[in-house]
């Protein structure tokens, strides 16, 4: 065999090594704990003795009844508890760590009765609430679990099968950060606060782009259910309140000063329309404008500054005046947060998302889109020297994108969200591309990450 078809053979055996990979690293899940829960079927199923598994649900914080019910056919030793986020997690830690509810006998005279075992509640918070089963006899027992309710959604669980590792890559190397992290697992979901080196995780509160205040001691976020608008609570999550009711609201973030907080809301536009010719009918989409608002910290009164009809993701310039905002239509623009038409400072491509303004005020880092993914770029306040942050890997055998970017409190560094390992997990890099490494990988390991493309501020960091 000479050396050139030796070569070839050798080349044919990496790749479908790489394409073989997913598929043995993909498994399952066999409810063994929250970190490893079963979809709710509805199907019966099996339960070897003296053992539990562990089922999830979503819940959607509207505080409606949800329901869970176990049939077993009258065998007894079975029992059902019910785990919130926060006691899954310290289940993880202690598995004596006690659930919210217990399943019980219902009632001979209601609804439910037909059932050996039911649990009814409802929550304060959106989030993956778990359902255990558990058989103490010394017999595997048939079973079959029932989640119900207007808020609940029984989706397939978040086990994406592991990206095929691409080929002449450097593997992207695990570290820490200094300071101290607020993010949430979803718009709406759980907020977090964590330290740069993973200690500390706590949940705080529950809503949408959560963002600290300048001093690190409070954090602002939106909220669509009732009562809709933005929030602000001490770091720990005390002192709770909402300083401005309004519906649609997103992406607060404070000014440099701390006196303000602009945000952009779902203000006027168009609605959907139908109009017809004869027998012939049309429909024209609906516009919805997006607007900026300016509230003052100490009193609540709102200020419009001028912006366009798209206006999202705001973020101050060092000047507390200057407020920068993505619009797919024109990129990103700046306008006065006192009074002002807006300008236009990047419209090099405008499928822009998520600028954010650097600190010491001297670049905006942002997500582009690149045909099929996203990536972080970088440019100077005005506009300038745009830097491509991230870029695609021309061996990689799916796209994968890099969003959400945030800046460290020194400027020196961004932090953001790629799914470059098959689910959403965080990444530090320098500004000019270098220094790459993965942070946090301990909280991304235990709680999911979902990400929209729409604009979400996931992450923001402090000191």
């Amino acid at each position: 065999m000479n050396r050139t078809m030796h070569r070839w053979i050798v080349l044919l055996v990496i790749l479908a090594a790489a394409f073989i990979a997913p598929s043995i690293l993909a498994s399952a899940p066999t409810g063994a704990g929250p970190n490893d829960p079963l979809m709710v079927t509805g199907t019966w199923q099996t339960l070897a003795p003296n053992a539990s598994a562990w089922y999830y649900f979503d819940y959607g914080a509207d505080k409606s009844q949800a329901e869970v019910d176990l049939d077993t056919n009258g065998v007894p030793n079975i029992g059902l508890a019910i785990y919130t986020p926060v006691q899954a997690r310290a289940w993880l830690q202690d598995p004596t760590t006690a659930p919210v509810g217990i399943g019980t006998a219902p009632g001979s005279q209601t609804a439910a009765a037909i059932h050996d075992l039911v649990w009814l509640g409802a929550f304060n918070t959106t989030g993956r609430y778990f359902a255990v089963v558990t058989n103490r006899n010394a017999t595997q027992v048939s079973y079959r679990l029932l989640v119900s309710g207007a808020s609940v959604t029984l989706a397939p669980p978040p086990t994406p099968t592991p990206y095929p590792t691409p080929l002449f890559t450097t593997p992207v190397p695990i570290g820490t950060i200094e300071g101290r992290l607020v993010f949430q697992d979803a718009s709406g979901g759980n907020i977090y606060t964590v330290n740069g080196d993973g200690s500390q995780l706590r949940r705080v509160s529950y809503g949408l782009d959560p963002a600290w205040s300048p001093d690190g001691k409070q954090i602002a976020f939106s909220r669509w259910n009732y009562p809709p608008g933005l929030f602000i609570a001490n770091a720990d999550g005390s002192n709770e309140h909402l300083l401005f009711g309004v519906n649609e609201l997103l992406s607060p973030q404070w000014s440099p000063d701390g006196s303000r907080i602009v945000f952009t809301h779902q203000k006027g536009g168009t609605p959907e329309s139908r109009f017809c010719f004869g027998r012939f009918c049309f429909s024209s989409p609906a516009d919805e404008y997006w607007k900026l608002g300016v509230v003052t910290v100490s009193d609540g009164v709102l200020f419009d500054p001028s912006c366009s009809n798209h206006c999202f993701s705001p973020t101050w310039s060092t000047d507390n005046a200057t407020v920068a905002y993505a619009d797919a239509q024109f990129g990103i623009l700046a306008t006065n947060a006192n009074g002002g038409a807006p300008v236009t400072i990047f419209n090099q491509n405008p499928a822009v998302q998520s600028p954010m303004w650097s600190p010491d005020g001297s670049k905006i880092v942002f997500q582009v889109k690149q045909h099929d993914h996203w990536e972080i770029n970088v440019m100077n306040a005005d506009g300038s020297h745009v830097v491509a942050v991230t870029q695609a890997n021309p061996f990689s055998f799916v796209p994968i994108n890099n969003v959400a970017p945030t800046w460290s409190p020194d400027s020196q560094q961004i932090l953001f969200l790629s799914d470059r390992n098959g689910k959403w997990e965080f990444f530090v890099v320098n500004p000019d591309g270098s220094g790459l490494k993965q942070v946090l990988k301990s909280v991304t390991d235990s709680i999911t990450i979902h990400y929209n493309f729409s604009n979400e501020r996931v992450i923001d960091w402090t000191k």
